[in-house]
Protein backbone atom coordinates (compact mmCIF):
# COMPACT_ATOMS: atom_id res chain seq x y z
CA UNK A 1 0.00 0.00 0.00
CA UNK A 2 1.40 3.39 -0.97
CA UNK A 3 1.88 6.21 1.60
CA UNK A 4 -0.69 8.26 -0.34
CA UNK A 5 -3.24 5.47 -0.09
CA UNK A 6 -2.62 5.11 3.66
CA UNK A 7 -3.07 8.86 4.09
CA UNK A 8 -6.37 8.77 2.20
CA UNK A 9 -7.65 6.01 4.47
CA UNK A 10 -6.79 8.03 7.57
CA UNK A 11 -8.39 11.18 6.20
CA UNK A 12 -11.56 9.44 5.10
CA UNK A 13 -12.14 7.56 8.32
CA UNK A 14 -11.42 10.56 10.51
CA UNK A 15 -13.94 12.69 8.59
CA UNK A 16 -17.57 12.87 9.64
CA UNK A 17 -20.49 12.19 7.29
CA UNK A 18 -18.59 12.88 4.12
CA UNK A 19 -21.41 12.42 1.66
CA UNK A 20 -24.26 13.78 3.79
CA UNK A 21 -27.66 12.42 4.67
CA UNK A 22 -28.68 11.81 1.05
CA UNK A 23 -26.57 8.64 1.00
CA UNK A 24 -27.22 7.62 4.60
CA UNK A 25 -27.16 3.82 4.72
CA UNK A 26 -29.21 4.00 7.93
CA UNK A 27 -32.37 5.10 6.06
CA UNK A 28 -35.32 2.75 6.36
CA UNK A 29 -37.24 1.35 3.41
CA UNK A 30 -40.53 3.06 2.64
CA UNK A 31 -41.52 0.73 -0.23
CA UNK A 32 -42.74 -2.25 1.74
CA UNK A 33 -45.35 -4.81 0.76
CA UNK A 34 -48.82 -4.75 2.34
CA UNK A 35 -48.89 -7.35 5.11
CA UNK A 36 -51.81 -5.87 7.03
CA UNK A 37 -54.05 -8.82 6.21
CA UNK A 38 -51.49 -11.46 7.17
CA UNK A 39 -52.66 -13.05 10.42
CA UNK A 40 -50.02 -14.07 12.96
CA UNK A 41 -50.09 -15.09 16.60
CA UNK A 42 -47.77 -12.96 18.73
CA UNK A 43 -48.05 -13.61 22.46
CA UNK A 44 -45.17 -12.99 24.82
CA UNK A 45 -45.30 -15.24 27.86
CA UNK A 46 -43.84 -13.40 30.86
CA UNK A 47 -42.05 -16.32 32.49
CA UNK A 48 -39.87 -13.83 34.35
CA UNK A 49 -42.90 -12.78 36.40
CA UNK A 50 -43.92 -16.37 37.03
CA UNK A 51 -40.42 -17.23 38.19
CA UNK A 52 -40.11 -14.29 40.57
CA UNK A 53 -43.52 -15.07 42.05
CA UNK A 54 -42.14 -18.41 43.25
CA UNK A 55 -41.50 -18.38 47.00
CA UNK A 56 -39.16 -21.35 47.35
CA UNK A 57 -37.29 -24.08 45.49
CA UNK A 58 -40.34 -26.37 45.48
CA UNK A 59 -42.43 -23.79 43.66
CA UNK A 60 -39.60 -23.19 41.18
CA UNK A 61 -39.40 -26.95 40.59
CA UNK A 62 -43.11 -26.91 39.76
CA UNK A 63 -42.56 -23.90 37.51
CA UNK A 64 -39.79 -25.70 35.60
CA UNK A 65 -41.94 -28.78 35.08
CA UNK A 66 -44.93 -26.71 34.01
CA UNK A 67 -42.72 -25.14 31.33
CA UNK A 68 -40.67 -28.27 30.69
CA UNK A 69 -39.77 -27.67 27.04
CA UNK A 70 -38.77 -24.05 27.60
CA UNK A 71 -36.80 -24.93 30.74
CA UNK A 72 -34.85 -27.67 28.97
CA UNK A 73 -34.06 -25.54 25.92
CA UNK A 74 -33.21 -22.26 27.60
CA UNK A 75 -31.21 -23.67 30.51
CA UNK A 76 -29.72 -26.43 28.31
CA UNK A 77 -30.56 -29.11 30.84
CA UNK A 78 -32.76 -32.18 31.21
CA UNK A 79 -35.77 -32.87 33.40
CA UNK A 80 -33.73 -35.07 35.74
CA UNK A 81 -31.65 -32.02 36.67
CA UNK A 82 -34.61 -29.75 37.43
CA UNK A 83 -34.22 -30.33 41.15
CA UNK A 84 -30.70 -28.95 41.24
CA UNK A 85 -31.64 -26.14 38.86
CA UNK A 86 -34.60 -25.12 41.02
CA UNK A 87 -32.37 -24.91 44.10
CA UNK A 88 -29.81 -22.77 42.27
CA UNK A 89 -32.47 -20.48 40.84
CA UNK A 90 -34.13 -20.12 44.23
CA UNK A 91 -30.85 -19.07 45.81
CA UNK A 92 -30.40 -16.49 43.06
CA UNK A 93 -33.87 -14.94 42.97
CA UNK A 94 -34.16 -14.75 46.75
CA UNK A 95 -31.04 -12.61 46.94
CA UNK A 96 -31.63 -8.96 47.75
CA UNK A 97 -29.45 -7.74 44.89
CA UNK A 98 -31.21 -9.71 42.16
CA UNK A 99 -34.65 -8.81 43.51
CA UNK A 100 -33.73 -5.12 43.39
CA UNK A 101 -32.43 -5.59 39.84
CA UNK A 102 -35.67 -7.29 38.80
CA UNK A 103 -37.75 -4.60 40.48
CA UNK A 104 -35.94 -2.07 38.29
CA UNK A 105 -36.68 -4.22 35.24
CA UNK A 106 -40.39 -3.83 35.92
CA UNK A 107 -40.23 -0.06 36.02
CA UNK A 108 -42.07 1.90 33.31
CA UNK A 109 -38.90 2.83 31.41
CA UNK A 110 -37.74 -0.78 31.23
CA UNK A 111 -39.89 -3.91 30.86
CA UNK A 112 -43.12 -3.25 32.73
CA UNK A 113 -44.69 -3.15 29.29
CA UNK A 114 -43.51 -5.05 26.19
CA UNK A 115 -46.11 -3.98 23.63
CA UNK A 116 -43.42 -2.38 21.48
CA UNK A 117 -41.55 -5.69 21.34
CA UNK A 118 -44.78 -7.48 20.44
CA UNK A 119 -45.29 -4.95 17.63
CA UNK A 120 -41.77 -5.66 16.33
CA UNK A 121 -42.45 -9.40 16.35
CA UNK A 122 -45.73 -8.83 14.54
CA UNK A 123 -44.00 -6.88 11.78
CA UNK A 124 -41.31 -9.54 11.40
CA UNK A 125 -43.72 -12.50 11.51
CA UNK A 126 -46.21 -10.93 9.10
CA UNK A 127 -43.46 -10.40 6.54
CA UNK A 128 -42.06 -13.86 7.12
CA UNK A 129 -45.47 -15.44 6.54
CA UNK A 130 -46.05 -13.23 3.50
CA UNK A 131 -42.86 -14.45 1.84
CA UNK A 132 -42.88 -17.94 3.38
CA UNK A 133 -46.53 -19.02 3.83
CA UNK A 134 -45.49 -22.18 5.66
CA UNK A 135 -43.77 -20.17 8.37
CA UNK A 136 -45.08 -21.08 11.82
CA UNK A 137 -44.67 -18.47 14.53
CA UNK A 138 -42.42 -19.66 17.39
CA UNK A 139 -43.58 -19.38 20.98
CA UNK A 140 -42.09 -16.34 22.69
CA UNK A 141 -41.16 -16.13 26.38
CA UNK A 142 -39.20 -13.77 28.59
CA UNK A 143 -37.00 -14.74 31.53
CA UNK A 144 -34.81 -12.95 34.07
CA UNK A 145 -31.99 -14.76 35.87
CA UNK A 146 -29.30 -12.20 36.62
CA UNK A 147 -27.17 -13.28 33.65
CA UNK A 148 -27.08 -16.95 34.71
CA UNK A 149 -28.94 -17.88 31.55
CA UNK A 150 -28.48 -16.92 27.90
CA UNK A 151 -29.24 -13.55 26.38
CA UNK A 152 -31.33 -15.21 23.66
CA UNK A 153 -32.46 -18.68 22.77
CA UNK A 154 -33.82 -18.92 19.23
CA UNK A 155 -35.16 -21.94 17.34
CA UNK A 156 -37.91 -22.56 14.79
CA UNK A 157 -40.41 -23.27 17.56
CA UNK A 158 -39.21 -21.25 20.55
CA UNK A 159 -37.75 -17.83 21.34
CA UNK A 160 -36.64 -16.97 24.88
CA UNK A 161 -35.45 -13.47 25.72
CA UNK A 162 -33.26 -12.84 28.76
CA UNK A 163 -34.58 -9.41 29.70
CA UNK A 164 -31.72 -8.77 32.12
CA UNK A 165 -29.34 -8.54 29.15
CA UNK A 166 -31.35 -5.86 27.33
CA UNK A 167 -31.98 -3.27 30.06
CA UNK A 168 -29.65 -0.80 28.36
CA UNK A 169 -28.31 2.43 29.78
CA UNK A 170 -29.48 3.26 33.29
CA UNK A 171 -29.58 -0.39 34.31
CA UNK A 172 -28.15 -1.36 37.70
CA UNK A 173 -26.05 -4.00 35.99
CA UNK A 174 -24.93 -4.66 32.41
CA UNK A 175 -23.92 -7.97 30.83
CA UNK A 176 -20.26 -8.93 31.03
CA UNK A 177 -19.26 -8.16 27.45
CA UNK A 178 -16.86 -5.73 25.80
CA UNK A 179 -17.92 -2.07 25.84
CA UNK A 180 -18.35 -1.94 22.05
CA UNK A 181 -20.76 -4.89 22.25
CA UNK A 182 -23.07 -3.24 24.81
CA UNK A 183 -24.80 -1.23 22.09
CA UNK A 184 -26.64 -4.33 20.88
CA UNK A 185 -27.89 -5.09 24.38
CA UNK A 186 -30.78 -2.64 24.25
CA UNK A 187 -34.47 -3.37 23.73
CA UNK A 188 -34.68 -1.95 20.19
CA UNK A 189 -32.11 -4.53 19.04
CA UNK A 190 -34.00 -7.55 20.39
CA UNK A 191 -36.25 -8.48 17.47
CA UNK A 192 -33.88 -7.45 14.63
CA UNK A 193 -31.13 -9.62 16.15
CA UNK A 194 -33.56 -12.53 16.65
CA UNK A 195 -34.62 -12.17 13.02
CA UNK A 196 -31.00 -12.51 11.90
CA UNK A 197 -30.78 -15.77 13.84
CA UNK A 198 -34.02 -17.01 12.26
CA UNK A 199 -32.66 -16.16 8.80
CA UNK A 200 -30.16 -19.01 9.03
CA UNK A 201 -32.92 -21.49 8.18
CA UNK A 202 -33.41 -19.82 4.78
CA UNK A 203 -29.81 -18.80 4.04
CA UNK A 204 -28.34 -21.52 1.83
CA UNK A 205 -24.59 -21.72 1.45
CA UNK A 206 -21.97 -23.82 -0.32
CA UNK A 207 -20.32 -25.66 2.56
CA UNK A 208 -17.34 -26.49 0.35
CA UNK A 209 -16.59 -22.81 -0.19
CA UNK A 210 -14.48 -21.66 2.77
CA UNK A 211 -13.41 -18.31 1.33
CA UNK A 212 -13.81 -14.95 3.01
CA UNK A 213 -16.05 -13.91 0.11
CA UNK A 214 -18.46 -16.76 0.82
CA UNK A 215 -18.78 -15.68 4.45
CA UNK A 216 -19.20 -12.03 3.47
CA UNK A 217 -22.02 -12.96 1.11
CA UNK A 218 -23.67 -15.18 3.73
CA UNK A 219 -23.78 -12.30 6.19
CA UNK A 220 -24.91 -9.93 3.46
CA UNK A 221 -27.85 -12.19 2.63
CA UNK A 222 -28.73 -12.39 6.31
CA UNK A 223 -28.84 -8.60 6.65
CA UNK A 224 -30.80 -8.21 3.43
CA UNK A 225 -33.27 -10.79 4.74
CA UNK A 226 -33.62 -8.86 8.00
CA UNK A 227 -34.15 -5.58 6.17
CA UNK A 228 -36.82 -7.18 3.96
CA UNK A 229 -38.71 -8.69 6.89
CA UNK A 230 -38.50 -5.52 9.00
CA UNK A 231 -38.35 -2.68 6.43
CA UNK A 232 -39.27 -0.02 8.99
CA UNK A 233 -36.15 -0.67 11.04
CA UNK A 234 -32.86 1.17 10.64
CA UNK A 235 -29.90 -0.72 9.19
CA UNK A 236 -27.97 -0.01 12.39
CA UNK A 237 -30.24 -2.39 14.34
CA UNK A 238 -29.10 -5.29 12.17
CA UNK A 239 -25.40 -4.65 11.70
CA UNK A 240 -24.81 -2.77 14.96
CA UNK A 241 -23.02 0.25 13.48
CA UNK A 242 -23.91 3.75 14.62
CA UNK A 243 -25.28 6.26 12.14
CA UNK A 244 -21.89 7.98 11.99
CA UNK A 245 -20.14 4.66 11.32
CA UNK A 246 -22.60 3.86 8.53
CA UNK A 247 -22.07 7.25 6.93
CA UNK A 248 -18.29 7.14 7.17
CA UNK A 249 -18.08 3.59 5.88
CA UNK A 250 -20.41 4.33 2.99
CA UNK A 251 -18.35 7.39 2.07
CA UNK A 252 -15.06 5.48 2.29
CA UNK A 253 -16.11 2.20 0.71
CA UNK A 254 -13.77 2.69 -2.24
CA UNK A 255 -10.83 2.51 0.15
CA UNK A 256 -12.29 -0.45 2.00
CA UNK A 257 -12.83 -2.32 -1.26
CA UNK A 258 -9.36 -1.41 -2.49
CA UNK A 259 -7.92 -2.90 0.70
CA UNK A 260 -9.62 -6.24 0.02
CA UNK A 261 -8.49 -6.27 -3.60
CA UNK A 262 -4.89 -5.22 -2.93
CA UNK A 263 -4.50 -7.80 -0.15
CA UNK A 264 -6.14 -10.50 -2.31
CA UNK A 265 -8.26 -11.21 0.75
CA UNK A 266 -11.56 -12.16 -0.89
CA UNK A 267 -10.53 -15.70 -1.73
CA UNK A 268 -8.48 -16.37 1.36
CA UNK A 269 -9.35 -19.45 3.39
CA UNK A 270 -6.99 -18.58 6.24
CA UNK A 271 -9.15 -18.48 9.35
CA UNK A 272 -7.18 -15.84 11.34
CA UNK A 273 -7.24 -13.51 8.33
CA UNK A 274 -10.97 -14.04 7.79
CA UNK A 275 -11.63 -13.37 11.47
CA UNK A 276 -10.06 -9.91 11.14
CA UNK A 277 -12.80 -8.88 8.72
CA UNK A 278 -15.75 -11.04 9.76
CA UNK A 279 -15.35 -11.45 13.52
CA UNK A 280 -16.69 -9.03 16.12
CA UNK A 281 -14.09 -6.38 16.93
CA UNK A 282 -14.28 -2.73 18.02
CA UNK A 283 -12.60 -1.67 14.77
CA UNK A 284 -10.57 -2.94 11.82
CA UNK A 285 -7.14 -1.32 12.30
CA UNK A 286 -5.77 -3.13 9.24
CA UNK A 287 -7.85 -0.64 7.19
CA UNK A 288 -7.99 2.37 9.49
CA UNK A 289 -8.53 3.33 13.14
CA UNK A 290 -12.12 4.46 12.49
CA UNK A 291 -13.04 1.53 10.28
CA UNK A 292 -15.68 -0.46 12.22
CA UNK A 293 -15.26 -4.09 13.14
CA UNK A 294 -16.91 -6.83 11.07
CA UNK A 295 -16.31 -4.67 8.01
CA UNK A 296 -16.44 -7.75 5.79
CA UNK A 297 -20.07 -8.25 6.80
CA UNK A 298 -20.90 -4.69 5.77
CA UNK A 299 -19.19 -5.09 2.39
CA UNK A 300 -21.01 -8.38 1.93
CA UNK A 301 -24.30 -6.57 2.54
CA UNK A 302 -23.39 -3.92 -0.04
CA UNK A 303 -22.64 -6.61 -2.62
CA UNK A 304 -25.83 -8.54 -1.89
CA UNK A 305 -27.91 -5.37 -1.82
CA UNK A 306 -26.69 -4.25 -5.23
CA UNK A 307 -27.23 -7.74 -6.65
CA UNK A 308 -30.76 -7.87 -5.24
CA UNK A 309 -31.70 -4.37 -6.36
CA UNK A 310 -30.35 -4.89 -9.88
CA UNK A 311 -33.15 -7.32 -10.78
CA UNK A 312 -36.66 -6.19 -9.79
CA UNK A 313 -37.94 -9.69 -10.59
CA UNK A 314 -35.60 -11.36 -8.10
CA UNK A 315 -37.48 -12.53 -5.01
CA UNK A 316 -36.01 -12.64 -1.53
CA UNK A 317 -36.67 -16.39 -1.51
CA UNK A 318 -34.49 -16.81 -4.60
CA UNK A 319 -31.76 -14.63 -3.16
CA UNK A 320 -31.62 -16.71 0.02
CA UNK A 321 -31.46 -19.94 -2.00
CA UNK A 322 -28.51 -18.72 -4.07
CA UNK A 323 -25.41 -20.28 -2.53
CA UNK A 324 -23.08 -19.12 -5.33
CA UNK A 325 -21.07 -16.30 -3.77
CA UNK A 326 -19.03 -15.68 -6.91
CA UNK A 327 -22.14 -15.36 -9.07
CA UNK A 328 -23.63 -12.85 -6.62
CA UNK A 329 -20.41 -10.81 -6.63
CA UNK A 330 -20.20 -10.74 -10.42
CA UNK A 331 -23.93 -10.04 -10.79
CA UNK A 332 -23.74 -7.14 -8.34
CA UNK A 333 -21.10 -5.33 -10.43
CA UNK A 334 -19.89 -3.89 -7.13
CA UNK A 335 -16.69 -1.84 -7.48
CA UNK A 336 -16.57 -0.13 -4.11
CA UNK A 337 -18.53 2.92 -5.25
CA UNK A 338 -21.57 4.71 -3.79
CA UNK A 339 -24.87 4.08 -5.55
CA UNK A 340 -24.96 7.42 -7.40
CA UNK A 341 -21.59 6.78 -9.02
Amino acid sequence: MTPLHSLRIAVFFFSLILLGACNNADDTDTSEVDVSQVKVDVTIQRLDKELFNCKNAEEIFTFLNKNEHISEQYFQTTKKDFKTLSENLNQAIQSEGLRAFYEQANAEQFFKNVTDIEADFREAFQHLKYYYPNFKEPKIATIFTGFTGKDLYVSDSLIVIGLDYFMGEGSKYRPNVYTYQLKKYQRQYIVPQILLLLSGKYNETDLANKTLLAEMIWYGKSYEFGHTMMPTKADSLFIGYSGVQLDETYASQDLVWAHFIERKALYSIVEPLKAKYIGERPNTPEIGPRCPGSIGRWVGWRIVGKYYDADPKLKIQDLMKNANAQQILEGSKYKGLPDDE
